[in-house]
């Protein structure tokens, strides 16, 4: 499987610089593969997609390592390539919704000003994209969403908004921050069943942040799991979820108790539903 996305031996610093948010990661995503990175709240997850996509606020800095794409080096990127790249090739799902749509535009014109930044095409045709994306995100009242504003939606409704346009454009990477985190069991379920078969029309990959396993293990081909910056463990989703090799990895799991299922069948759909009702 050739490598998407490499990151090399990354080190990133806030503030003074003394304490690494991230210290010395090192991972591979190949084409077509979903690598979960499952941790606790300030493990640093965040922090370490924020860097692949250029994001982090001025008191953070990079100060060691590589982040390549399509084997070219990010750091190097202009402002101008940064443009062409976001969208097109590399999209971002943030978990909070509100720091990506703007709050005093209407839906509709929020996805035919995206369309039609990437795409030579009338605002009729963007429409038309915008509510099927919409539809595949599981509304049904497409007209009435892309006629609202971002305050007259509910928290997941406007997630799922954000997820259909971080998607329209068929990136070939996708950064999800938590991206399921405000929507409700069954609506995670769908949205991650639209993910997975959007992996494969679009030949794309995906990296899946979150703080939920029970999530990790249904969408992921990969799993690495974080504590205070660092890999813990990084392997195949079944030998993470049945055989852990470290001590971090082990309490993770067993702080879940429906996990459990997992020993014995790591597909069974049930035990999933049941595990993300877990977390």
């Amino acid at each position: 499987m050739g490598k998407l996305l490499e990151v090399k031996s990354l080190s990133v610093t806030y503030d003074d610089g003394k304490t690494k948010a991230v210290n010395n990661f090192t991972m591979d995503l190949g084409h077509k593969e979903i690598i979960a990175i499952v941790g606790e709240s300030g493990c640093g997850k965040s922090t370490l997609i924020k860097s692949i996509f250029n994001l982090l606020p001025p008191n953070g800095k990079i100060v060691s390592g590589e982040i390549l794409f399509n084997k070219k080096n990010l750091h190097e990127y202009s402002q101008e390539q940064w443009r062409t790249v976001r969208g097109n090739q590399m999209s971002m799902i943030f978990q909070n919704p509100g720091s990506y749509l703007n709050p005093i535009l209407k839906i509709g014109k929020q996805f035919v000003e995206s369309i039609r930044a990437h795409q030579r095409i009338s605002k009729n045709e963007a429409l038309i994209l915008a509510k099927e994306t919409l539809r595949k995100m599981q509304f049904t009242d497409t007209e009435r969403i892309l006629n609202s504003y971002p305050f007259q939606l509910s928290g997941g409704m406007k997630q799922r908004v954000a997820i259909g346009m971080a998607l329209i454009m068929e990136p070939k990477l996708i950064l999800a921050d938590e991206p399921t985190s405000a929507l409700d069991v069954v609506t995670q379920v769908e949205i991650m069943n639209e993910l997975l078969e959007f992996k494969e029309h679009a030949n794309a990959s995906i990296l899946w942040i979150t703080h939920n396993i029970g999530s990790a293990a249904y969408i992921a081909d990969r799993i690495i799991v974080m504590n205070n910056g660092e890999m813990v463990e990084f392997d195949q989703k079944r030998s993470i979820l049945t055989q852990p090799k470290m001590e971090y990895t082990q309490k993770l799991l067993q702080s879940i108790p429906t996990l459990k299922g997992f020993r014995n069948e790591q597909s069974n759909h049930s035990r999933i539903k049941s595990c993300l009702k877990g977390v």
